[in-house]
C-alpha cells in the first residue's frame, strides 16, 4: 500500500466519505488540474470555480448533443443554465467538504500530515 492509498483510508475511517479523499473529483480534474492533496483539503475557492467551470463544460456539451442542437437560436439561455448547473453542483461539493472538515476538526494540510503522518514516507 503507497502513501496515497494509506492517507485515503486513514481519512475514510475518520467518517470522510470516500469520494472526498480523491485528489480529483472526475476524470477531466486529473488530465487538467494535477493536485498533491486530498479534496477535503484543497482550497474552496479554487475547488467551485475548478468544477463549476468543468461541470458546465460537461453538461453544456452533453445537453447540446441530446436535446439542444434542434435550436442553436437559445443559446444565451443554453450557456447560462450550464453555468447554473455548474455553479449548483461546485456549491454542493463545497459543502459537503465543510462538512467533513468539521469532521476532522477543521485542520489545514500541512498540520494534520505532520500530525498522522510524518513517520510515512
Amino acid at each position: 500500500m503507497n502513501k496515497i492509498e494509506f492517507i485515503q483510508q486513514h481519512l475514510i475511517e475518520k467518517g470522510v466519505p470516500a469520494d472526498l479523499t480523491k485528489f480529483n473529483s472526475n476524470f477531466l480534474s486529473k488530465f487538467i488540474f494535477l493536485e498533491d492533496r486530498p479534496l477535503i483539503f484543497q482550497s474552496l475557492v479554487t475547488l467551485f470555480f475548478r468544477e463549476s467551470l468543468i461541470l458546465s463544460v460537461i453538461w453544456g456539451s452533453l445537453m447540446w448533443l441530446m436535446v439542444w442542437h434542434p435550436t442553436p437560436e437559445n443559446w444565451i439561455r443554453y450557456t447560462l443554465s450550464s453555468l447554473a448547473f455548474g455553479c449548483i453542483m461546485g456549491a454542493t461539493l463545497v459543502f459537503r467538504i465543510i462538512r467533513a472538515k468539521k469532521k476532522l476538526g477543521n485542520v489545514s494540510w500541512e498540520t494534520w500530515c505532520h500530525k498522522n503522518y510524518d513517520s510515512v514516507s
